[in-house]
């Protein structure tokens, strides 16, 4: 009768039997009396604390999953799902307990509730119940999915790594490039590679186009002459030519190299310097480099050298344009000054200062360079003395030829009628592939309308020629339509439209 009362009787079990059962998840403060628990779970013995049968319990779960043991074991309350990839615990323990509304998370749809997982909205996955309130089977699924979990995520870390990587050692070769000078314009990795030198024109531009290679140049230049011209020179940069001599350029890199690793970073860096000299000189000099004192070719036009025997620079322009003779262009190289001597008096014609890289004149606005291999003639800058406000250049770039648009045009003449220019009006201007009156005849039959000059307003698209856009001085059609923020396009814009009869954007056929 006592054992099926549930007494005390009950939980005297045979040592040996107890031994082996799992430990009841609740030890020494178990509150069941089933005699059924007693069978199923040990629980402390006399004198042994329940923290030191769960440490001796969870020890032997660690070791099995290579994994510390969590404090709590089986009563742990722990609802991140990582928290169970970090740490092992005991899959058997007892039943679940009864679970009530504070003990779980709230879960608005059957589906949560019959899963033990959940995504919360940070879509980070949380248990619904409390780990001490799963069943055996549940506890094994979660900790399957913790692990696979934890699998999942150093995965991603290790994608996360590479791309990292990646991404810094674009960024390093960037630098790179940047540092040795290698903002390349379209065109110049191919001039790079070939043997004659190569010549890129760079005009001013009124947009500012951000990471534009040919604006940097250009603007690099311009400002340097401004900066350092004398005050109220009244010079204006009209061009820019940048110079790409490939084997100039490698010796130039190479010398710089070796300066580097003889005198340290910070006595490598160029010095963008002038170089005044007659116009028959500058090809020759941007094609295969300077000369230097000891080789062929080398004399100084005027003396025999104040301050040595070397190549003259200036980073004042006003000191080098007056040995500009026969025209108005000046050199803007990049020197390696590396260890200046200072000259406190004139040393007509010396060699270079032992010990030195080049010398500077007592008020330091001469540089003398003794190797020619330090110097790499950059930019030719053309220049005029200014008068009235300054106004940009258009930048014509001429797409096809004049035959090209001829075809062009016979190939829309015989286009049956469409309505491909409905709701556009047109005026021509300049000599197009036809006489005026043809194409305009070709607008109208295509569904366009025709302007008249007085006409140019917003609404209307001139259709000009290439060869008026060059005009140094705007005909009087391109300055209303520029005036009146007229479009201006060029001919096969029509063509194009008419021939392939889609409705084709201005913008990749205007004038700028």
């Amino acid at each position: 009768m006592a054992a099926m009362d549930g007494g005390p009787a009950t939980k005297k079990l045979k040592t040996s039997d107890s031994d082996a059962l799992p430990l009841c998840p609740y030890g020494a403060s178990c509150y069941r009396k089933n005699p059924q628990h007693f069978q199923e779970f040990r629980h402390p013995k006399d004198g042994e604390t329940s923290q030191a049968v769960d440490r001796a319990d969870l020890s032997a779960v660690a070791s099995t999953s290579g994994l510390p043991p969590c404090k709590y074991g089986a009563n742990c309350y722990r609802k991140n799902l990582l928290h169970f990839a970090q740490f092992s615990h005991p899959t058997t323990g007892g039943e679940p307990q009864d679970s009530d509304d504070t003990d779980t998370e709230l879960a608005e749809c059957e589906d949560e509730k019959a899963s033990p997982l959940v995504k919360s909205d940070s879509d980070t996955t949380r248990l619904v119940k409390n780990y001490s309130k799963l069943t055996e089977e549940e506890r094994r699924a979660l900790i399957q999915r913790a692990v696979e979990a934890k699998k999942k995520l150093e995965e991603e870390l290790q994608d996360t790594k590479k791309e990292v990587e990646r991404k810094e050692k674009e960024l390093q070769t960037l630098q790179q490039e940047l540092s040795e000078g290698l903002l390349l314009l379209e065109g110049e990795k191919e001039a790079l590679e070939k043997s004659e030198v190569t010549k890129f024109p760079l005009v001013p531009e009124r947009q500012y186009k951000e990471g534009s290679a040919a604006q940097v140049h250009f603007r690099l230049a311009e400002s340097q002459f401004y900066r350092l011209i004398d005050a109220g020179s009244g010079y204006r940069v009209t061009k820019v030519e940048y110079v790409v001599s490939p084997e100039v350029v490698k010796r130039f890199r190479q010398a710089q190299k070796d300066l580097r690793d003889k005198r340290g970073e910070m006595l490598s860096y160029p010095v963008l310097a002038f170089h005044g000299t007659a116009q028959a000189n500058i090809d020759p000099i941007t094609s295969l480099g300077f000369k230097a004192p000891g080789e062929s070719g080398f004399k100084h036009a005027t003396d025999t050298g104040w301050y040595g025997k070397g190549v003259y620079f200036s980073e004042y322009p006003s000191y080098s344009m007056p040995y500009i003779k026969g025209g108005n262009r000046i050199l803007l190289c990049q020197v390696l000054p590396g260890k200046v001597y200072q000259c406190s008096s004139l040393i007509h014609g010396s060699p270079l200062m032992k010990g030195s890289d080049s010398h500077t004149s007592p008020d330091k606005k001469e540089l003398i360079i003794f190797n020619s291999h330090h110097i790499l003639p950059c930019y030719i800058l053309h220049y005029t003395h200014a008068h009235g406000d300054f106004k940009y250049k258009r930048s014509i770039k001429v797409t096809k030829s004049v035959d090209e648009l001829k075809k062009l045009y016979e190939t829309a003449a015989k286009m049956p009628a469409t309505k491909i220019l409905t709701g556009m009006t047109f005026h021509l201007g300049g000599k197009l592939a036809d006489k005026h009156s043809e194409i305009y005849n070709l607008i109208i039959k295509h569904g366009g309308k025709t302007a008249t000059q007085q006409q140019l307003y917003m609404g209307v698209t001139l259709v000009a020629a290439t060869s008026e856009m060059k005009l140094e001085t705007p005909s009087v059609k391109v300055s209303l339509a520029e005036n009146a923020q007229v479009p201006i396009v060029s001919e096969d814009f029509l063509y194009d439209r008419i021939i392939t009869q889609q409705k084709k954007d201005v913008s990749g056929y205007v004038f700028s």
